[in-house]
Parts: structure tokens; C-alpha cells; sequence
């Protein structure tokens, strides 16, 4: 170990011998606002030591009210190494130098990775579990969401269109979770059309050209003005005949993958049998 550090590992070794949360389970620091949804899920109160500050936002956390219960911090190792964790989950971006201090003065560091598909959104949470002792209530919460896939209706053809039509025309292709959600719930994905596989942009003029039945979107700050959030609404779109229908999904639904991802994709599958019957 580096001279430089012993007296954090000094700080970390004298918080381990302090009394631990009932059952002896971990306590956690989450340092990623996909961590502290799930951790929040899985954790018993005690477990949480610290979350994230982008854990309080309603706009991106699932679990914001919660949330408000718990210390934040903004992912500096300063504040994580006072309250010596048993173990810290980082995200998939976390600054390389934090990950490398902590675990350069003992803490146990685990690494979330984005879930891009419902098998990575299982894994993470057997993980998660899994480090918090949590094993059993994390293997329930995955047969639930297995058993909610497999009670969907099959879908037939002919599929409406849709795209995701986030801020200044952001998308998702077929090889992104919200991808998947459409193709589970019955849309043909007008960012595949248009040779997008993970995640792009449809311009204005694209939109108008493919002409689709629907657009999804998520705004973070509804009800705030922003020409970015605007373009599901421009004028261009009525003067070219077109007038789609607009699902507009909570986005502290769509930032992060966890159990309420199952609710959104039935929603997309109401939305897209109220339309098909409408027409």
C-alpha cells in the first residue's frame, strides 16, 4: 500500500470493528443512481449507509422518496471512506480514479454495468442481492418479473410503428432495453427503419417521412419549458397531416432498469392495443 494512504486504511480498519446492522448483512455506500434503485429495492433500511444526490431527484430516481431518507454524496471518495462500507457499488462510468482509491485502501468495490436487455436487468439484481445478503428476496423479485414476461399476450401482425422520441429526437434502436420493451410489446421500432441498432437520433424530417402510428417519450422535467422537449409537439407535424399518438413514460421509469421496467412494458402493450383497436 502507498505511505500516502495508511491513514485512510487506519479509518476504514477501526470503522469495520464498529457494531454492525442486525443479522450482520453488509452495509452499503451506492456511488450510481442505477445502484441506489437497487439497492433501495433489496437492502434493508440499516444496510444503506449513503446514496447518491441524483437519488433524491424525482425526475431520475424510481425510488426518490425513499431515497430522502438516506445521506447523499456525489461520488467522492472523501465521504465514502468516513463511513466505511462494507461494500460500494459503483456504476459502469464511475470515475476510474475513485474505484481505484477505494479499493487501493481495502473497501470492497463492485461495479454495476448498464442493462441493456432483461437478462443483464436479472443479473444485476442477483448481484445486488447477492452482496447484500439479500440473496432469497433478490431470486423472488427475478421470478415475479420472469413469470410477468411470460403472461404476455402474443402478438400479431401487422405491428404499428413507434419510435422513441426523446429530447432533440434522441432514440433507441432494437439492441437497447426500451428496444426490446417495443418488441415485446408489439411496435415495429422506427429507429430500426432507419438503421439505428442502440441509440441515435430521428430528425424532424425523418419522423414526418416515416410517418409513425406512435412516439414514446420521457421527458425529465414535465411541465418546463425546452424547444429540446418540443419536437413531439411542432407544428410541422400537423401541417404534414401527421398527428401520432404520444406515450409519455415518467422518466425516472426509463433512467434506470429495475422491477418497474416490466410496468412500462405493459403499458406500451395496453398503448398499443388501444390503438390498434381504435383504427
Amino acid at each position: 500500500m502507498k505511505p500516502g494512504y495508511c491513514w485512510l486504511f487506519a479509518l476504514v480498519l477501526a470503522a469495520f470493528t464498529s457494531p454492525g446492522v442486525a443479522a450482520d448483512l453488509p452495509r452499503v455506500a451506492s456511488i450510481n443512481l442505477c445502484a441506489d434503485q437497487l439497492a433501495l429495492l433489496l437492502a434493508d433500511d440499516e444496510q444503506i449507509l449513503t446514496l447518491t444526490n441524483l437519488s433524491h431527484d424525482s425526475a431520475g430516481s424510481y425510488f426518490y422518496e425513499k431515497a430522502r431518507q438516506y445521506p447523499a454524496n456525489k461520488g467522492y471518495s472523501e465521504k465514502i471512506l468516513r463511513l466505511a462500507p462494507d461494500v460500494v457499488i459503483a456504476g459502469q462510468y464511475t470515475a476510474l480514479h475513485t474505484v481505484k482509491l477505494l479499493r487501493e485502501v481495502g473497501l470492497r468495490v463492485e461495479s454495476l454495468p448498464i442493462a441493456n436487455d432483461f437478462d443483464t436487468l436479472f443479473s444485476n439484481i442477483r448481484a445486488v442481492a447477492g452482496w447484500l445478503g439479500q440473496t432469497e428476496r433478490g431470486d423472488a423479485i427475478i421470478a415475479g418479473l420472469q413469470q410477468r414476461l411470460n403472461s404476455l399476450e402474443p402478438v400479431s401482425e401487422p405491428r404499428p410503428v413507434a419510435a422513441v422520441y426523446d429530447p432533440n429526437g434522441y432514440t433507441s434502436g432494437a439492441s437497447s432495453l426500451r428496444g426490446q420493451l417495443m418488441e415485446l410489446a408489439g411496435w415495429r421500432n422506427a429507429a430500426t427503419d432507419a438503421g439505428i441498432e442502440t441509440y441515435g437520433q430521428l430528425s424532424l424530417e425523418q419522423i414526418i417521412n416515416m410517418a409513425p402510428d406512435a412516439l414514446i417519450d420521457s421527458p425529465y422535467s414535465p411541465g418546463t419549458y425546452s424547444r429540446a422537449q418540443m419536437t413531439s409537439s411542432h407544428p410541422a407535424l400537423l401541417q404534414a397531416g401527421l398527428d401520432p399518438h404520444v406515450i409519455s413514460i415518467p422518466s425516472r421509469m426509463m433512467v434506470c432498469a429495475g422491477p418497474w421496467t416490466l410496468d412500462v412494458l405493459e403499458r406500451l402493450q395496453a398503448e398499443r392495443i388501444k390503438l390498434s383497436a381504435s383504427q
